[in-house]
């Protein structure tokens, strides 16, 4: 009480002192200051603390500031996908998280340009469709067969519009779903092809699928229809709201995602029987699916018999690939391999599983939410096709299909600007032995197709299969498409899978694969500017881009190339490749790709591999920079020049000539998280590479600058619309 105790002395000391502390006589003593009450201890004070109890900011009136919300990344591009204007796919800041300006429809014209934004167009049509031909032929799903075909008067059919069609015809399909197959056995020529799309900014779905009503309580959650299936187990299917369901199966699928496999370990096993502790009953007749230890392929096979704890299935042959390293009996990698069983309505006891009594022609289904099936929310197939085109120079563009495979089986024809929708949900071949097949959602049987600005999504084994037998295939481009979410069989089955010769595969945006991204087996081919990752899902010992060589030199050029982001599973040894050429391959140019984020090499070369050449790649981020399995055999005559890895080391044999190679940990990028791969001002990889004779590059400075870009070039990207790098 120091104040009080000053008036007092000053009182007593009034007759002695004319002042009190030396002051003059008329001063008063200062009144004491009130402070307001500050609760919190924040700073702020109560009367304007709008949140007195708890610490917070002046700038937000005394409360804490908020904490932003959990962010969701969906394509990891560093973006929120609540700023982000292109949520799957990894952009770039400066555009709103798109790889390149905001394009909606995917026509390479940008929004800002694009006069028809919503939809498919030509750059020399401002971004809007072709016009439509005065002379066209309609199909309407109102309209009538008898009808002349006109805008006014459409036919109701298809079947009906090809028997008017001829070369240089257009036929505009109106808004609606359609469930005739759309087969078309009609030849254009080079100058007046046929084509067939869709009416301008209206929706056509072909579909291969019917809808399943009139459900009734089985028991618990499970409800139960009399439908006729006639596709078989390989090929039935159900879909609910649009997405595919479950044969019923042990182990559930318990987080909802095909490519996580939810498999169960097992204890050994040979060429006929698999041994497992924890089985459930009632499985014979049911199938079972295999991935060995070694996890580079699966198989299928129908349970014969069924005791406790073992499982009997028809004999392989244990002594001939694939089933050897691939079987039960073998020990890798601290297991003897996984299976799931399925196909029997004892397994049905979860969320968004199906079984398919034969017998009785009963459909039995649990929703996601275990309640009975809304009208018209549960669709099988009917039909293994949606678009069937057996005759030469067609365009099909601007559809949509569901449930059933593209099939391009004459020459010269496009499949362009369309979505293609679980095109191919299976079961494996039941008696595969070589661990692939010739299916997938769009399916190339004939030469010179093109595959062009389309979105294929879903299926459990190809995406886009060229065939390859008798010339079928030769020529074709598979070019700025979406491809993603394929191989949940877990079988060599990639995204964009080709034998045939002279194939271009340029642009796409690939991921989310079971094993590979690209697999290209022909000669004389081009695999440039795609963006590929999140693959080896389900498999290990394979690549983002995968190949298998022979005696002949491939002559096959691999540049300009995002290889990303494959992990390999975790119960393998996390063999995922960035390029992979395999046994025996001979004659690929492989220059200006980068390749990140892989477990195993970014560059892997096995068996006899000559005249392989390995220019001005990137590889941030390996289990090592390079690998080889010889395996015994002889290699040699291959260049590794002006590569750039964070982590070693280059091939050390005298097979591989290296010049100019550099490995360096610390990032000598502009910005690796935001995909700039352009060396930094005073980079380690400036003009430190050595000339290529025969092999041009544009160059900035006193020299050419090691690893896949040119500081003061070209940022050239990859995937849908990509920019090129100068040539």
């Amino acid at each position: 009480m120091p104040y009080v105790k000053n008036i007092v002395f000053c009182l007593f000391s009034l007759f002695i002192l004319a002042s009190c502390g030396g002051g003059g006589g008329d001063s008063k003593p200062t009144p004491p200051v009130a402070v307001e009450k500050d609760s919190d201890n924040d700073g702020i004070k109560d009367s304007i603390d709008q949140c007195p109890s708890e610490v917070g900011s002046a700038s937000n009136n005394g409360c804490p500031e908020p904490q932003p919300e959990p962010t969701t990344d969906t394509d990891k591009d560093g973006l929120a996908d609540s700023v982000d204007e292109c949520v799957d796919e990894k952009g770039f800041e400066s555009f709103n998280g798109c790889p390149s300006p905001k394009d909606t429809d995917f026509d390479g014209v940008a929004d800002l340009d694009d006069q028809c934004v919503d939809q498919k167009g030509l750059a020399e049509n401002s971004g809007c469709p072709a016009a439509i031909p005065e002379d066209a032929f309609y199909v309407a799903l109102d309209g009538n067969d008898s009808n002349n075909g006109t805008v006014d008067q459409p036919f109701k059919t298809f079947a009906k519009a090809m028997t008017v069609l001829s070369a240089g015809d257009t036929l505009v399909i109106k808004e609606g779903r359609y469930s005739e197959t759309l087969d078309i056995d009609l030849n254009g020529t080079e100058l007046e092809p046929i084509t067939v799309r869709a009416a301008s900014g209206e929706k056509v779905l072909i579909s291969a699928t019917q809808y399943v009503n009139d459900w009734q309580l089985h028991e618990g959650s499970i409800y139960k229809t009399q439908v006729e299936l006639t596709l078989g187990d390989v090929f039935n299917q159900v879909y609910y709201d649009g997405k595919v369901m479950d044969m019923a199966r042990w182990p559930n699928n318990e987080d909802n995602d095909r490519h996580t496999v939810d498999a169960h370990p097992i204890t050994g096993g040979d060429g006929s029987t698999i041994n497992a502790i924890g089985l459930p009953d009632d499985l014979a007749g049911g199938y079972v699916w295999y991935l060995g230890a070694h996890s580079g392929a699966s198989w299928t096979r129908v349970i014969t018999e069924y005791a406790p704890g073992t499982i009997t299935y028809d004999a392989i042959d244990v002594n001939k690939w694939p089933f050897n390293p691939h079987n039960p009996g073998l020990f890798r990698n601290g297991n003897y391999g996984r299976i799931y069983v399925f196909g029997r309505l004892s397994l049905l006891d979860h969320a968004r599983e199906w079984y398919y009594d034969t017998n009785t022609q009963t459909l039995y289904l649990q929703t996601p939410d275990g309640s009975e099936p809304e009208h018209n929310s549960v669709q099988v197939p009917v039909k293994l096709n949606t678009i069937e085109v057996d005759g030469d120079y067609v365009k099909v563009q601007g559809v949509e299909v569901f449930g059933g495979a593209v099939r391009l089986n004459g020459n010269y024809n496009s499949l362009l600007d369309s979505v293609v929708s679980n095109g191919s949900q299976r079961l494996d071949e039941l008696d595969n032995t070589d661990a692939q097949m010739g299916d997938g959602s769009v399916v190339v049987n004939g030469h010179h197709a093109t595959i062009k600005g389309n979105i294929i999504e879903y299926g459990s084994n190809n995406g886009v299969r060229i065939t390859s037998w008798g010339g079928r295939g030769d020529g074709s481009r598979v070019e700025n498409n979406f491809i993603r979410y394929f191989n949940t069989l877990g079988i060599h089955a990639p995204a964009i899978r080709s034998g045939s010769k002279d194939v271009k595969i340029l642009k796409n945006t690939i991921s989310y694969v079971g094993r590979d991204g690209i697999s290209s087996f022909g000669t004389h081919c081009e695999i440039a500017y795609n963006d590929v990752s999140q693959g080896m899902l389900i498999n290990n010992d394979g690549g983002v881009f995968y190949t298998v060589g022979n005696d002949a030199s491939k002559h096959t050029e691999i540049h300009h190339n995002w290889f990303h982001d494959f992990q390999g599973p975790e119960y393998a040894d996390g063999r995922a490749a960035g390029i992979y050429l395999d046994n025996n391959s001979k004659g690929y140019l492989v220059h200006h790709n980068v390749v990140w984020n892989i477990t195993w090499t970014g560059l892997q070369l096995n068996w006899a591999n000559f005249d392989n050449y390995m220019y001005h790649n990137t590889i941030w981020n390996p289990g090592e920079a390079m690998g080889s399995w010889v395996n015994g055999y002889d290699q040699g005559d291959n260049r590794v020049w002006n590569n750039y890895s964070s982590i070693g080391d280059w091939l050390q044999d005298d097979a591989f000539d290296l010049e100019a190679n550099i490995i360096d940990e610390e990032s000598p990028f502009m910005d690796i998280e935001g995909v700039n791969f352009m060396p930094k001002p005073e980079s380690v990889l400036i003009d430190q590479a050595i000339d290529i004779a025969n092999f041009d590059k544009v160059t900035s400075g006193a020299g050419a600058d090691v690893g896949a870009y040119e500081r003061g070039g070209v940022q050239w990207t990859a995937g849908v619309n990509a920019i090129e790098d100068e040539e």
